[in-house]
C-alpha cells in the first residue's frame, strides 16, 4: 500500500505503522520466549520423538529426488489448475494459489542443491514463480486494503479512497493471468 499512497498524510501514517510492526515482531523475535521455543524445536528435532516406527521404516525407501518430485507435482498441479481463470476467480481463491506458489517455491528454492544438473531451468522456474508471486501479492494487497486500513485506523485518512481503482485491478488481473500462463509454460526442472 506504501507504493500507492497518493497523499502525503496517507504516506506517513502507513510508514509509521509498518516501522511499529516492525518493532513489534524484532520484539517478539528478541524474547525469552522466542529463544526458549527455539530451544524447543532443536532438541524435539534432536530427539527424534516425530518418528514413527511406520515412517522410520520407509523413510530409507524413497529416494530424495522422488520426494522432492512427489512434492513439486502436487503443488505444481495444485497451482497450475487453481490459476487457470485467475481473471474470474474469486479473491480467497486467487489467495489459496499463492499460497500454493509460496509453497511451490520454498520447496524449489530448499531442494535446489539435489537439481544442480538442472540449474538453468531451475533458475528459469523461480524467475517464473517470482513473477507469478509478486502479481498474486498485489492482488492479495488490493483484496485486502479496506480491511488493514480499517484495522490501522486510516479509513478516514485523506488519499483512502483513490488507493483501489476498478482499473487497477483488471491490471493486475491481467498480468497474473499472463504470470500465470509464464509459469505453466516453464519447463518443470525435476523432470
Amino acid at each position: 500500500m506504501i507504493g500507492r499512497a497518493s497523499s502525503d498524510a496517507l504516506l506517513c501514517r502507513l510508514r509509521d505503522a509498518r516501522d511499529d510492526a516492525y518493532g513489534a515482531a524484532e520484539a517478539s523475535l528478541s524474547s525469552v520466549r522466542a529463544r526458549s521455543l527455539m530451544i524447543d524445536a532443536a532438541e524435539w528435532i534432536s530427539m527424534r520423538d516425530w518418528r514413527t516406527e511406520q515412517s522410520d521404516e520407509t523413510s530409507h525407501e524413497q529416494s530424495s529426488d522422488d520426494f522432492a518430485s512427489g512434492v513439486f507435482d502436487k503443488l505444481w498441479k495444485k497451482v497450475a489448475k487453481g490459476g487457470d481463470d485467475l481473471v474470474d476467480a474469486d479473491d480467497e481463491t486467487r489467495h489459496e494459489v499463492r499460497i500454493a506458489a509460496k509453497k511451490l517455491r520454498y520447496a524449489a528454492e530448499f531442494f535446489e542443491p539435489l537439481y544442480k544438473a538442472q540449474a538453468k531451468r531451475h533458475r528459469r522456474f523461480i524467475t517464473a514463480m517470482s513473477g507469478l508471486q509478486d502479481e498474486l501479492g498485489s492482488l492479495n494487497d488490493l483484496a485486502t486494503a479496506s480491511d488493514t486500513l480499517s484495522a490501522l485506523g486510516l479509513s478516514d485518512v485523506e488519499g483512502t479512497d483513490n488507493l483501489v481503482s476498478a482499473d487497477d485491478k483488471a491490471k493486475l488481473l491481467q498480468q497474473a493471468a499472463e504470470a500465470h500462463d509464464t509459469f505453466v509454460e516453464t519447463k518443470r526442472f525435476w523432470r
